[in-house]
């Protein structure tokens, strides 16, 4: 664990390790064993607690500021009193901490030149920007790859007290260790537009002493979702339910509201509903309770007027959205003009024809999407991309023909068997269509409407949009959400996640409701970039250089390739343990197919 080198300018950690166990310093108590001090209890875990400094008269200008940055991570210090200390009154009192969060890399100067009549000095902070925590607990990853350059002076005046800080922006100016230390990234679960799935909103909550961190994660989700999905989610815990405590009893976990929270029993206008309600407490915190059960109290009564109590199990709050951990589901590929399933086993990949509503699939359609409703509907593009037709995955079915436009891309279903597709009219102008098994209906989307458009992709979620653009920017991948009012559908608040730079966008695909594949090319060789789009953080691996197109569910990563020198086509399949693309299906084996891919 590094610390800041503060010279003269120290800070303590409360949390010291030593060997296999470590010493605590709690809120309240004596310094514990870490296993003791958590033994039994999912909900309370040790963290490490930076003590800020108050700064001495002595200190030159670099020890100041290293003192001042030292003193806003302090968690110990939730008004930042200690960090006041460092400005001039002037600058204390019109400084706002709680404005946001700049994280960085970087690094002040060992030393700066000083001389003995100076009264002003200014030290200069290099480094680099790579994301920023927004009002609501958002954290934003910049969006250049190696971040953004960070020149950040810090203007001081001497006084009688010695050197102190007279300019300094609002907010929170915190290094990546800070952030590790006083935060931690915790994914809330709120209701899709439909009320019927949960959309999950990462955020980054600064931890509190003198408060549960449960409890913490709790009032969050009481607060509502972030700016950019708190349009296009639903919030089932009933306005104006408040938090008396989180606690727990005999391996279960007691969640206590107020009185508020009964009314999720109604299911009349205002109402909610106690099983989402339910699902979304006990997804928020399964991330402490280590699928613990859940009882939810109201003013540490049972839940229902009557008695009754309510407890949610883990396969309880499980169930209530079965995209959030699917279960096995079929793939499928296209291979001599007709449909197959992959089969796996321990040794080796089969396929097996599945019954297709027509042969020689390869020689009217472009492309295809698998619904994730059973039963499966294939939905494919025809050649001359004008019509987009579906057809159910059962002997003798017949193609409908669904949505018809002037040049239609590749279709995509939502998990409630909408089927989306992109009408490029003209240079730079696009249109969003959705049929919803009766009509086709224009989407309002702005952000797309004066781009080209390459690719549009919904999550698994229904309620975010991957699509790939060319415009101003060049090629990028913008992510944006669905908002739903009553009859009004429209995609709003894009945000870039991926920009192609000197490479390529070759495709994109969901590997669940908030990991964004992109395939992209480049002089260094083609990579497939996992994006989280709650925070836009990433990882790469290397795709084969054959690779076309991808397609993903959770663990499940299929790939077209095709090799350019002699034609010959396959599906691959991803294997992480072996960091290595294996053959799924050979011999002219194209288009895999996962549902909702």
């Amino acid at each position: 664990m590094r610390a800041r080198n503060l010279g003269a300018a120290g800070i303590a950690l409360a949390l010291a390790w030593s060997g296999a166990a470590c010493a605590v310093i709690p809120t309240q108590g004596s310094p514990v064993p870490v296993g003791a001090a958590v033994q039994g209890d999912p909900l309370r875990k040790p963290y490490v607690r930076v003590i800020a400094m108050p700064p001495r008269p002595e200190w030159r200008p670099e020890q100041v500021v290293t003192g001042f940055l030292a003193a806003m991570a302090s968690v110990d210090d939730p008004r930042w009193s200690v960090a006041r200390q460092y400005l001039t009154p002037d600058a204390g009192h019109l400084w706002r901490p709680e404005a946001g969060v700049t994280v960085y890399e970087g690094q002040l100067p060992d030393a700066i030149t000083v001389t003995p009549d100076a009264k002003e000095i200014t030290v200069p902070l290099k480094g680099t920007v790579i994301g920023t925590i927004d009002t609501t607990g958002k954290y934003h990853a910049t969006s250049a790859p190696d971040g953004q350059p960070l020149d950040q002076p810090f203007k001081l005046v001497k006084g009688p007290q010695g050197w102190r800080i007279t300019e300094f922006p609002d907010g929170l100016l915190l290094n990546a260790d800070d952030i590790r230390r006083s935060y931690r990234a915790v994914k809330l679960y709120y209701l899709d537009n439909q009320q019927k799935g949960l959309v999950v909103d990462e955020v980054r909550i600064r931890v509190d002493p003198s408060t549960d961190f449960a409890e913490s994660i709790v009032n969050r989700l009481l607060d509502g979702a972030t700016t950019g999905l708190k349009d296009a989610v639903h919030n089932a815990v009933p306005a104006g339910t408040t938090l008396h405590r989180v606690s727990t009893d005999d391996d279960k976990i007691i969640v206590d509201l107020n009185e508020a929270a009964t009314n999720a029993i109604s299911t009349g206008p205002g109402g909610g509903s106690v099983a989402a309600m339910a699902a979304q407490i006990g997804w928020t915190l399964d991330q402490l309770t280590e699928r613990w059960d859940i009882e939810i109290r109201v003013n540490g009564e049972p839940f229902y007027p009557d008695g009754g109590t309510l407890e949610v199990g883990y396969n309880t709050y499980r169930a209530f959205d079965p995209w959030l951990v699917p279960g096995k589901t079929p793939a499928y590929y296209l291979k001599g003009g007709t449909l197959q399933m992959l089969h796996e086993d321990d040794e080796h990949v089969a396929a097996v024809p599945v019954p297709a509503s027509t042969d020689r699939l390869g020689d009217d359609y472009d492309d295809f999407a698998l619904s994730g409703l059973g039963p499966y509907k294939l939905a494919a593009l025809h050649k001359d991309h004008k019509v987009i037709s579906v057809a159910p995955l059962v002997q003798g079915a017949q193609w409908q023909q669904t949505i018809a436009g002037t040049s239609l891309l590749r279709p995509c279903w939502d998990r409630y068997d909408n089927l989306w597709t992109v009408d490029k009219l003209g240079e730079h102008s696009s249109r969003v269509l959705r049929y919803d098994g009766k009509q086709v209906v224009q989407v309002s989307a702005p952000s797309l409407e004066g781009v080209d458009v390459r690719e549009l992709r919904v999550a698994r979620d229904g309620v975010r949009v991957a699509a790939v653009v060319d415009g101003e920017h060049g090629t990028q991948v913008l992510v944006g959400t669905v908002v739903v009012k009553g009859s009004e559908v429209r995609i709003s608040n894009f945000q870039p996640f991926v920009t192609a730079g000197d490479g390529e966008i070759k495709d994109i695909a969901w590997r669940d409701a908030t990991t964004l594949l992109v395939l992209t090319g480049g002089r260094a060789g083609q990579e497939v970039r996992a994006v989280s789009v709650t925070d836009g953080t990433s990882e790469s691996f290397k795709a084969d250089a054959r690779i076309t197109s991808i397609t993903a569910l959770g663990d499940s990563i299929l790939a077209g390739a095709e090799d350019a020198a002699d034609g010959k086509r396959e599906v691959l399949r991803w294997e992480a343990a072996k960091s290595a693309w294996v053959a799924a299906a050979k011999d002219d084996a194209t288009y895999p197919l996962l549902p909702l891919g």
